[in-house]
């Protein structure tokens, strides 16, 4: 009877004591899957659970992207979230097209997928390619906005992308999509982000 016993008291003494910060970030990366704005709301009550290192942006010609990196990295759900990443696609007349929000991690896109098999249960949960998986239903199940595993694309980059993708004619509740700054930092001023914005486009 002791024997069985121990094991469980462990475990409760650990879920008593769980960080609230391991909790916040659970309860964010959770959100994420539904592909809503409620996600946003989510992450700004949880903040405290990301320590924001740095902003960076980076435009391309039809593309802004903007990545928040996080020092230390957190570790949650059997994930090592190392930053923010979100991107506006837009068309030519500088108009929205597409959103994409998410979190940069560690793992390949098959190992992300991998940890996830709770949230995400079936036989085939996710389809694509190892550069690419995206959930096949329950999340969010609806078209024209999906939740995917994606491979990194900027150069040095490594791991993987957990995103949601919204295209315009789907947008919804999520745009225009908050600037990075105001989900990550208490402050910000004008000044800060002219300069962070001119300095975006230098890079």
């Amino acid at each position: 009877m002791s024997r069985v016993m121990v094991p469980v008291l462990v475990a409760l003494w650990f879920a008593a004591f769980a960080s609230p910060a391991a909790a916040g970030a659970e309860r964010t990366v959770e959100a994420l899957f539904a592909c809503d704005g409620t996600f946003f709301q989510v992450l700004s009550r949880e903040r405290a659970a990301f320590r924001s290192q740095e902003v960076r942006t980076f435009f391309f010609e039809h593309q802004r992207i903007d990545i928040v990196k996080f020092d230390p990295s957190v570790e949650v759900l059997g994930l090592r979230l190392t930053g923010y990443r979100q991107a506006v696609g837009l068309d030519y007349g500088l108009q929205p097209s597409s959103f994409t929000w998410g979190f940069q991690v560690d793992e390949t896109p098959v190992e992300a997928a991998r940890a996830l098999l709770k949230y995400f249960p079936g036989e085939k949960p996710f389809h694509g390619t190892v550069d690419m998986l995206q959930a096949t239903r329950g999340y969010p199940g609806r078209p024209g906005k999906l939740f995917a595993l994606s491979k990194a694309r900027l150069a040095g980059e490594a791991g993987a992308n957990l995103e949601c993708h919204v295209g315009r004619n789907d947008l919804g509740d999520v745009g225009p999509l908050p600037d990075v700054e105001d989900l990550f930092f208490e402050t910000w001023d004008s000044e800060s982000r002219w300069l962070a914005w001119i300095f975006g486009w230098l890079d």
